[in-house]
């Protein structure tokens, strides 16, 4: 390469050393443009999809998802909210309705749909192993009626991975979620338990809605949801103060728990007792946190207990952005079918040809660079021949 750079031509009827490498030079160069090219089309051409850590687990965990989908969706033919083919095209019954009697809060209606989704459950499934969870873990669920098929979804991860789900629900549900009277979030635990497809078992349940005492509710939503409680014989919690009512939460979960104590916080929807206030949910980031940001927050709940420990938080409201984090469909058509989404499988380079290529490609261009400095500096220090005496190029330009 440096006899390349250390021909000479006439200039001025002399022989000008290094007068002649520029010429070369942009012809190697641009030779080299063309090797990255078609290096970079070889490597182009070895992508392929390549599955993600932990698809095994992933895929049980979307299976049983949309087993309980399906158990609920037939349970279900011919309710008033699977009529509604407009706001729930799949029937899956897991879309309520706009409003009811036990209603607690506003909700979004593309948000609600794009949670029907087994894979959301492989998501949770990733999230665990980042909370490096291990079988036997005790992990505190605080779940509303706002979110059933999200509910599932991370109770199926939970479930396939061995964890031990101490689930806390606040009944009501936003629009749009479990907010059937007679089929809330509490009735589809205890259905899905009956049908043997998930464990899990609420420890205990609130009104939810505003202050965890179901305000803004009537008193006969109130009377509904305290009936839906007592159906499904789970243990009631009703404190006068939203502070009591974040105290009898911690209390039970870390007695449920025992020796090991609390492993990860799960927190899905908007629940008081949980997030203490609506400000909350919007300053921590949906989905995996490790920790979450340390603000004065005007009203802690569950999670900021939790967090303060130094235990990892999921965090699941922004359902849309996590769908796009992990390329799941926002809206679909239709329940999409488990494995699907960038969650299970990403396209990437064969390693074995890229990483090659890129070092070869990089040395090339170090040493045509190095050479052409050499030749540049020999140009300049070289004495013209001929001319006796003559001072180099760079002392004459002084």
């Amino acid at each position: 390469m440096r006899r390349l750079f250390s021909r000479h031509r006439d200039f001025l009827g002399l022989k000008a050393p290094g007068a002649a490498w520029t010429r070369r030079a942009d012809i190697l160069l641009v030779l080299l443009a063309v090797l990255g090219l078609g290096m970079h089309a070889v490597c182009e051409m070895t992508r392929q999809m390549q599955p993600r850590p932990f698809l095994k687990q992933k895929m049980a965990a979307a299976t049983r998802a949309v087993r309980c989908f399906e158990a609920i969706r037939l349970d279900r033919m011919g309710a008033p909210s699977t009529l509604d083919m407009e706001n729930d095209p799949e029937a899956s019954g897991l879309i309520g309705q706009e409003h009811t009697l036990t209603t607690t809060d506003r909700g979004v209606l593309e948000a609600k749909l794009t949670t029907v989704n087994p894979n959301f459950a492989a998501v949770f499934v990733e999230y665990f192993h980042k909370a490096r969870l291990k079988r036997g873990d005790a992990v505190a669920f605080s779940l509303t009626g706002s979110f059933p098929a999200m509910n599932i979804a991370a109770l199926a991860a939970a479930q396939e991975m061995g964890l031990r789900p101490l689930v806390i629900t606040s009944a009501g549900a936003s629009m749009w979620g479990a907010n059937d009277p007679s089929f809330t979030w509490l009735d589809m635990e205890s259905f899905l338990r009956e049908k043997g497809i998930l464990d899990a078992r609420s420890l205990a349940a609130s009104l939810g809605g505003s202050n965890d005492r179901g305000r803004a509710l009537s008193p006969k939503g109130r009377t509904l949801l305290r009936e839906a409680i007592e159906r499904n014989k789970v243990a009631f919690i009703r404190e006068p103060t939203l502070e009591q009512a974040v105290a009898r939460r911690i209390a039970m979960y870390d007695s449920a728990a025992g020796v090991g104590g609390v492993r990860a916080y799960v927190n899905i929807g908007g629940g008081a007792a949980s997030l203490g206030n609506e400000q909350s949910s919007a300053l921590i980031k949906p989905g995996f946190n490790r920790m979450i940001p340390e603000y004065n927050w005007t009203q802690r709940g569950t999670l900021h207990h939790y967090a303060q420990k130094g235990l990892p938080i999921i965090h699941i409201l922004d359902v849309q952005k996590i769908a796009e984090a992990y390329g799941l469909p926002i809206v679909p058509e239709a329940v999409p079918p488990v494995g699907e989404g960038e969650i299970f499988y990403r396209e990437a380079y064969d390693l074995r040809i890229a990483i090659p290529a890129l070092i070869t490609y990089l040395i090339l261009c170090f040493g045509v660079l190095r050479s052409r400095k050499h030749a540049a500096k020999a140009a300049m220090e070289a004495p013209v021949p001929g001319l006796p005496g003559m001072a180099p190029l760079e002392e004459r330009g002084r």
